[in-house]
């Protein structure tokens, strides 16, 4: 039997024979003779990437220690998608929806949270999580950093925080810039369509005689794809600054965001419960401004002994509370942008070559956040609080147990005590075992934790409020946010088995197992309170266990110099390990994680100019929490299954021969199917729109 005759097959298997096809396409793979190089073979015929993420040391993909997956600047070209979100779609074990604010994101994981705040997402290897709500800085939010910036995408699968710490939960994804070097000239883009959507994106970099320079803006105008912001006619604004500059050993970049979001109004209906006139609304503009930048400094000249590196980042955001859409009503300050505070973060490290077979990293980092006016909707007792001071300590060993053959990776970090949080320890081993020049395979047992953030501690502004459209009456909350200040840290451990063989020149396979244990698991559940105080959400740790277990698989092939593809699949099931329950009396909900995800990508071209795509996402039926299946209009207590649906999205370009001049048009048709799927199960009519069309001029210059 072919390796590949088991794929057709596999979506229609039980779970527990989804694995064993995953473990026989392994076994498969490792039957196969020896000849060509490691590793996936590439899109487009381009050289293996490199990745930084699994170890903070630049290694090949095929040395990896950790499931690795790296999108490069030319798959996002030829791709449809024109967001990061959108790319990560297509990405086995990433699993990407709307919700009214933004889109989440997990890896290998489940949960209701909106901020994808259980995966580290970091800019050149820098932290870029919120010091608010840890996941994405900005909400509402459209993208997490132009695509057109990108250099690659490093999806690294599985705990981190023996190198990270906190928030590299389900894992780590880093946006590896353009460098001035990279672009070499310019490129201007211009974008629109649908959803009253318009984008001017203009970029220019170029190589010095000792480094480089870049400098990008982008504008965009469009709507949430989403009915809830469609019906209000709500208009999204923003400008993207990106500079970076490179002298020698230094790098130097700084980013700035700014948007702007016309606000909602949600009527209810007449009923005996509500006044007449009774609206839901938020502040009439959403806004924020985030300023980031960062400072590197790397000197490892080749086959040095010792080499040094350094990263010190510093981030600011301004903006309109989590309360200006959720109690508009409850405060004026409510109603006017806050300063958020800022997140400073040091990291300095030290590699040692000189012991033969060894690398050896050995790291420190700092941290001060500082949360400014953000306290306005936190808990009175929060000010106390109102930031820390975190210190972190980490080493690393990537060595040889057999020279040329099997790779070891040992890493251990520290996190001290900060005001809020006991110190916690991460370990983390890997062996890489290459048996010969077309195959490595990958076993591990990694680790990680999250922190609560402050808005699960500490957030004590209303959910949902009543009020007036006259102001006949005064507002009052039907749900408010109840602080807790017990809450713990999550915490995970992660087995996995995976391995590459490059079944060809033209063809490769990779395929993944993992096992997952999950404790002290953050949910949010509604608390009762005596009349006549509201009811009140709480963020709460279910005291059970909870067991992942799951795979992925991946065929990519380069079939000629025009025609490329890949297509992979995911599974995974979760069960409850130990018997627990919340506050609310509810066990685990394992929510917004379907059983199976399958993703296919087609690219062709140039044939006589002309080049296509066409990438097709199709996720199984999942889960939504209970808690809103009541806001929805289902009875309390109802589990809402959200069926399972497939986006396909195409692109046909076509490049004008014109003289020093790249001159392309493209056409994007993204949901060509029409789908309207529910992402996410809220209150609000969260219905996706259908199909659209757009158009883009590209000209590199």
């Amino acid at each position: 039997m072919e390796c590949g005759s088991l794929l057709p097959h596999s979506i229609t298997l039980s779970a527990h024979m989804k694995q064993l096809v995953l473990l026989s396409l392994l076994a498969c793979a490792l039957s196969l003779e020896a000849q060509q190089t490691i590793g996936q073979v590439t899109l487009f015929g381009e050289e293996q990437p490199k990745v930084e993420a699994a170890t903070k040391t630049e290694i090949p993909i095929s040395k990896a220690p950790a499931p690795v997956t790296v999108i490069t600047a030319k798959q996002i070209g030829e791709s449809g998608a024109r967001s990061v979100p959108d790319i990560l779609r297509l990405v086995a074990g990433v699993n990407v929806r709307w919700n009214p604010m933004i889109q989440t994101l997990d890896i290998r994981g489940f949960g209701e949270n909106p901020f994808s705040n259980r995966i580290l997402l970091l800019i050149d290897g820098v932290p870029y999580n919120s010091g608010d709500t840890g996941g994405f800085p900005l909400s509402p939010g459209f993208d997490t950093f132009p695509i057109q910036n990108i250099k690659r995408i490093e999806i690294v699968r599985g705990p981190g925080s023996s190198l990270y710490g906190e928030n590299a939960y389900w894992g780590v994804i880093n946006i590896v810039t353009l460098s001035g070097d990279d672009l070499a000239g310019g490129d201007a883009q211009i974008f629109g369509g649908d959803r009253s959507t318009s984008s001017v994106n203009v970029q220019y970099g170029r190589k010095l005689k000792d480094g480089s320079i870049l400098g990008s803006v982008r504008t965009l105008r469009s709507m949430f794809p989403m009915t809830f912001w469609i019906d209000d006619d709500s208009k999204f604004r923003a400008t993207d600054i990106f500079l970076k500059g490179g002298y020698k050993d230094f790098q130097l970049s700084v980013y700035r965001h700014d948007d702007r979001l016309g606000g909602f109004e949600e009527h209810f209906a007449v009923s005996p419960r509500f006044p007449p006139g009774s609206q839901f609304a938020s502040v009439h503009q959403v806004q924020q401004t985030l300023d980031i930048a960062q400072l590197k400094y790397n000197h490892a000249p080749g086959g040095a002994a010792v080499t040094y590196s350094a990263d010190v980042s510093w981030s600011h955001r301004t903006g309109t509370l989590c309360a200006g859409c959720h109690a508009a009503t409850q405060k004026p300050e409510f109603s006017q942008p806050a300063n958020h505070g800022y997140q400073v973060i040091g990291d300095f490290r030290l590699g040692l070559h000189m012991i033969r077979g060894h690398d050896i990293l050995f790291g420190a980092e700092g941290r001060r956040l500082n949360r400014a006016e953000h306290a306005a909707e936190l808990a009175p007792n929060a000010a106390a609080v109102n930031g820390y001071d975190k210190f972190a300590i980490y080493a690393q060993d990537q060595f040889d147990v057999i020279t040329n053959k099997l790779r070891a990776v040992a890493g251990l970090r520290y996190d001290g005590k900060t005001q809020l949080f006991d110190a916690k320890t991460s370990p983390r081993l890997s062996l890489v075992y290459t048996p010969n020049n077309r195959m490595v395979i990958r076993s591990g047992y990694s680790t990680a934790f999250r922190f609560p953030n402050f808005n699960e501690l500490y957030q004590a502004s209303w959910f949902l409020n009543v009020a007036s459209e006259t102001g006949s009456f005064t507002p009052f909350p039907l749900t408010t946010f109840l602080p807790n200040e017990t809450l713990k840290p999550e915490g995970i451990r992660t087995l996995d088995l995976g391995g590459e063989y490059q079944i060809s020149p033209s063809v490769s396979a990779k395929a993944d197992l993992y096992r997952s244990k999950v404790s002290n698991f953050i949910v949010v559940g509604l608390a009762r309170r005596p009349a006549p105080l509201p009811s009140a959400l709480q963020f709460q740790n279910n005291p059970g266990t909870a067991v992942i277990t799951g795979g992925e698989l991946e065929l990519r092939s380069s079939f000629s110099n025009t025609v490329t593809g890949f297509v992979n699949w995911a599974h995974q099931s979760e069960r409850q390990d130990r018997a627990g329950v919340d506050a609310t009396g509810a066990p685990i909900e394992f929510v917004y994680a379907p059983d199976d995800k399958v993703n296919l990508g087609a690219y062709a071209g140039p044939f006589h100019n002309v080049r296509g795509s066409l990438e097709a996402s199709w996720r199984g039926r999942y889960a939504a929490p209970r808690f809103w299946s009541s806001f929805a209009g289902a009875p309390a207590g109802t589990e809402a299954i959200l069926p399972g649906y497939t986006f396909l999205n195409g692109r046909l370009s076509y490049d004008f021969p014109v003289q020093h001049h790249s001159v392309r048009l493209s056409v994007f048709g993204n949901n060509l199917l029409d789908k309207r799927p529910k992402e996410t199960l809220i209150g609000v009519d969260t219905t996706l729109v259908g199909r659209e069309v757009y158009g883009q001029v590209e000209v590199r210059f």
